[in-house]
């Protein structure tokens, strides 16, 4: 029987339910006899006989060695062609726009990515389709081995409806980004918010495969964090967990772009920081490269930046891992770029923190290796998990 999914109702073949169930599948068994899939998706043996000799056809699916027998001939075994399915992943900020088309196992194929010529969400969607033709035209990869899109955006998300529901720094407020999508590039597209998508980027693709319970610390264009809690993304209710980087840590702090004052985005926006920098020394430098030397060369100012930068980091995640009782924090975005400067003193204060609350566990810190493709695989991921997660 043919059921309907959010956005996975299409003519194509790999977007009908009963191919969605034998993909799901092989996704999930590695490998796997067309008994068991008959077994395990319960269709009959001639349903999933047409299926795979359709997805063979079309490279999607590959025979894969012989399996084991109790008694008779031994099955042959069957397999996704992982480098045959793709995910195209979006990233959009305010001061860029970025897209990369992806395997099942995350490896970007091609991407791109361009300035906004505005930020009003009609204008930016139009320009937003028409690099996607020209990603989709110059990869020369067939439009129906195309899953979907995932989008991966700075603010408050309602993922289920695929609304963005207020982003401080897009200036954007209760915007169906989904639908608007869905409508002009006819695939199903999934949303969320920038830093859950860095933290299934982690947990996919990166240094946080292997770990359960974590958070994700995202510093680059805003300041949030995505949670994964027994290996689930933790969104909460109303899509605010982990909506961290305008919860005022100092009553009488410097003041934010959000209207409040000592938000933990006003000391960890780096455009900020290096304003901090110039201010105190009347020595303006470019980026972050320029900090980290003066680091290394025991520029007192910058030295002095840097731990209260630490400390403050330590406060705010140091909450979130004694409240959630998590393992690891994983420190994404421009912050990451610190590395080794960072990661001891992290952990010092961190440790401190929980041993002073009465905590006694271990907390381990470390800096994503995904750079700036963070997002963009978090957006593959995400869309990855969702379509792959078979309906309740």
């Amino acid at each position: 029987m043919e059921k309907e999914r959010r956005g996975l109702s299409s003519t194509s073949l790999i977007r009908s339910y009963n191919v969605v169930s034998v993909l799901q599948t092989l996704y999930r068994e590695g490998a796997c006899s067309r008994t068991r899939l008959a077994k395990v998706t319960k269709m009959s043996p001639a349903t999933i006989t047409r299926i795979v000799g359709e997805l063979l056809a079309q490279g999607i699916i590959a025979e894969h060695g012989i399996g084991e027998s109790n008694g008779g001939r031994k099955p042959i075994l069957l397999k996704l062609s992982y480098e045959k399915l793709f995910i195209i992943g979006i990233q959009i900020r305010r001061d860029q726009v970025a897209l990369g088309l992806a395997d099942l196992k995350g490896k970007l194929m091609r991407k791109t990515s361009y300035s906004p010529y505005s930020l009003e969400p009609d204008t930016l969607i139009r320009e937003l389709v028409q690099e996607f033709q020209n990603l989709l035209q110059n990869a020369n990869v067939k439009k129906e081995h195309i899953l979907g899109v995932g989008v991966a955006i700075s603010g408050i998300v309602e993922s289920e409806r695929g609304i963005l529901i207020q982003s401080v720094n897009l200036g954007w407020r209760d915007v169906h980004i989904a639908e608007m999508l869905e409508k002009q590039l006819d695939f199903p597209v999934v949303v969320e918010n920038d830093a859950n998508a860095a933290a299934l980027a982690e947990l996919w693709f990166g240094n946080a495969k292997n770990v359960s319970n974590f958070l994700l610390l995202k510093t680059s264009a805003g300041v949030g964090a995505g949670i994964i809690y027994n290996r689930k993304l933790l969104t909460g209710p109303r899509g605010m967990a982990g909506e961290i980087g305008h919860i005022p840590l100092q009553k009488n702090g410097p003041p934010c772009r959000c209207g409040q004052k000592g938000c933990l985005e006003t000391y960890l926006y780096f455009p900020d920081v290096l304003k901090r920098y110039q201010s105190e020394t009347g020595e303006a430098i470019k980026d972050w490269f320029e900090l980290y030397t003066k680091i290394l060369n025991h520029d007192p100012v910058a030295c002095q930046i840097l731990e209260e930068r630490a400390e403050t980091m330590s406060i705010a995640v140091s909450l979130s891992g004694g409240l959630l009782d998590l393992d690891m924090v994983v420190i994404s975005g421009v912050w990451a770029n610190f590395k080794e400067l960072l990661i001891n003193r992290l952990e010092q204060n961190f440790q401190t923190i929980l041993e002073l609350s009465g905590l006694k566990k271990k907390f381990s810190v470390l800096c994503s290796t995904l750079g700036e493709d963070s997002d963009l695989l978090g957006a593959v991921g995400l869309f990855t998990q969702k379509w792959f997660t078979p309906p309740i």
